[in-house]
């Protein structure tokens, strides 16, 4: 297939950074940070239930339950779309860029539970971060129930 398409029809991540835990979106990475028409993602979140902090009895007690996460995508950008070497596109936003070899990834460590309602994760970038006006990690909080 010969035909372009513009950045704003390319493929947008959803990159959301914001202090909130969202589901399936990226915690550190910018919007329209990175442009992509082909790509895999992937969301793990894996839930301890426990399996560390039942071990201490005052945390025990509390209920907190350990949350590990993993999110992250790897995509390429054709030089047909990409307006570096297709004339006639408009060109990527300010902040934009494709992807190298390597893929986006971010890691988190979390408590939920707490109050019975809270969830507090820290996250951490681990690639690209290099690129200017981004954020490195963060505390990520969200409000839902777990019994």
């Amino acid at each position: 297939d010969s035909a372009t398409t513009d950045f704003y029809s390319l493929s947008q991540h959803d990159a959301l950074p914001i202090y909130t835990i969202q589901p399936e979106s990226y915690s550190l990475m910018n919007a329209m940070e990175f442009m992509n028409d082909e790509y895999a993602s992937w969301d793990v979140t894996y839930f301890l239930n426990g399996f560390l902090f039942n071990r201490i009895p005052l945390l025990k007690k509390l209920k907190w339950r350990e949350v590990l996460s993993c999110r992250g995508i790897y995509g390429s950008l054709s030089d047909k779309n990409n307006p570096e070497f297709s004339e006639g596109l408009f060109a990527f936003p300010a902040g934009s860029t494709t992807m190298e070899r390597t893929p986006y990834v971010e890691v988190g460590v979390g408590i939920e539970n707490i109050l019975k309602v809270l969830r507090v994760d820290y996250v951490w970038r681990l690639t690209y971060r290099n690129l200017p006006n981004i954020d490195k990690s963060g505390l990520r909080i969200s409000l839902h129930m777990t019994f």
